[in-house]
């Protein structure tokens, strides 16, 4: 039988999901004197192959909310260098992460799991209310806001009922009950391709002083390192490669795939232990120009997410959770408070979208693949003015690329090559 659990008066916020994007939120608003609940659908963090790099503009957002040696006290690995390796190249080209943002180290690694639970107890830490196992979460919004939830406790269903917040932070992911409920709707663009991840530990001849970017053949393959032997590895493919890493075998079809002849200890690699699920996933875009309505702001994959091909999950989270904050301790509550945000994050992500397309055309199951991939590259190695200033706004902030880059020619001449 259903038992009550009247939370009046403890939230002045609701946040509704406690991962990166929640929970970093939740210990700045804490900290800063705020009541703030936090409602988390999981009992446990999983592994879920997604997540796990921050580029150094996204180390610089966690800084300003105080999160930074949270992740760091955590065990988070920093990479002051990414190397790229192309099967053209005798050498690999350096991209100096350390140099990309001043004050920061280098882009910031980090197993997803152990990043949310250091948060969540971060944000615990600083009086915030975390409560976890929650589902059926359900919203109104009248003179007051209630949100209403269940979480099984022992052998019953405890009933949950937080009346009188000011605020609902929709921080629960692609699929947000939070945004349905508040009837914002995401634009969408369809992939090209699709993105393969798995932790791999074991790694002693694998060197960790530096994170990768290698492409070859059909495939795009990406390192990041987390210390103690681990990272994970990413497979960009295109569409037709949707299932290859599939089913029992899918791991051991990934390790294979890991062997690029332009990777020196490619072969190291791919002898490394799978830690973790191999999981695949669309690389598509969504975005809104307004993640926001009467009573409910959104953060985080529920505003809308970028194709994961470069990495920009946990700074845009980072990003979104800082201007959120900021706005909050202004006052802001009514959904034209927070118009400031929507404007910022629309110009972000249409940036980031152009990026993304960019190296995105270069997976595609096209028959000038090769040649999309040696035009980027000499692009790049060139220092080309337009793409080696877009290359540098994935790291230092897509708010270093100025107006007139954000073109669609510059993604035409790469399909065009």
């Amino acid at each position: 039988m259903a038992e009550p659990l009247d939370l009046a008066g403890v939230a002045n916020v609701v946040i509704v999901g406690g991962g990166i994007a929640g929970a970093s939120l939740a210990c700045a608003l804490a900290s800063a004197g705020v009541g703030v609940t936090v409602l988390e659908s999981s009992t446990v963090f999983r592994d879920r192959v997604r997540g796990e790099s921050m580029a150094p503009w996204g180390v610089r957002e966690a800084r300003a909310l105080g999160v930074e040696k949270v992740l760091l006290d955590a065990g988070a690995h920093v990479a002051g260098i990414w190397k790229q390796y192309s099967e053209d190249e005798a050498e690999p080209f350096d991209i100096p992460m350390s140099s990309m943002v001043p004050g920061v180290s280098g882009s910031l690694n980090l197993a997803h799991p152990v990043a949310c639970q250091a948060l969540v107890d971060a944000a615990a830490a600083e009086g915030a209310r975390i409560v976890r196992g929650v589902r059926d979460v359900k919203m109104s919004a009248g003179a007051t806001i209630e949100v209403s939830y269940a979480t099984d406790s022992s052998d019953r269903v405890v009933s949950g009922l937080v009346v009188g917040a000011d605020l609902v932070v929709g921080a629960d992911g692609r699929n947000s009950v939070v945004r349905r409920q508040c009837g914002v709707t995401l634009e969408r663009q369809e992939p090209v391709n699709h993105i393969a991840g798995l932790l791999v530990e074991g790694l002693e001849q694998v060197p960790f002083d530096h994170d990768v970017w290698a492409r070859e053949g059909e495939v795009s393959l990406l390192v990041f390192h987390q210390g103690s032997c681990r990272a994970r590895a990413y497979l960009v493919v295109g569409n037709s490669g949707q299932r290859r890493f599939s089913g029992p075998e899918g791991p051991t079809r990934f390790l294979s795939a890991c062997v690029l002849s332009c990777v020196p200890w490619s072969v190291e690699l791919a002898h490394g232990v799978p830690a973790g699920p191999c999981a695949t996933y669309p690389g598509d875009d969504t975005w809104t120009p307004t993640p926001y309505a009467d009573g409910v702001v959104l953060i985080g994959d529920a505003a809308g997410y970028n194709d994961p091909i470069i990495g920009q999950g946990l700074s845009i989270a980072l990003r979104d959770a800082r201007l959120v904050r900021d706005l909050i301790l202004e006052g802001g509550r009514a959904a034209s408070d927070f118009a400031p945000y929507g404007q910022e994050r629309s110009g972000r992500m249409e940036r980031l979208r152009l990026i993304a397309d960019i190296f995105s055309a270069q997976s595609e199951d096209v028959a000038n693949r090769s040649a999309r991939r040696a035009f980027v590259r000499d692009k790049l190695s060139s220092l080309d003015p337009e793409f080696f200033t877009l290359l540098v706004g994935a790291f230092s902030g897509p708010e270093t690329i100025p107006d007139e880059l954000v073109r669609s020619d510059l993604l035409d001449q790469v399909r065009s090559a």
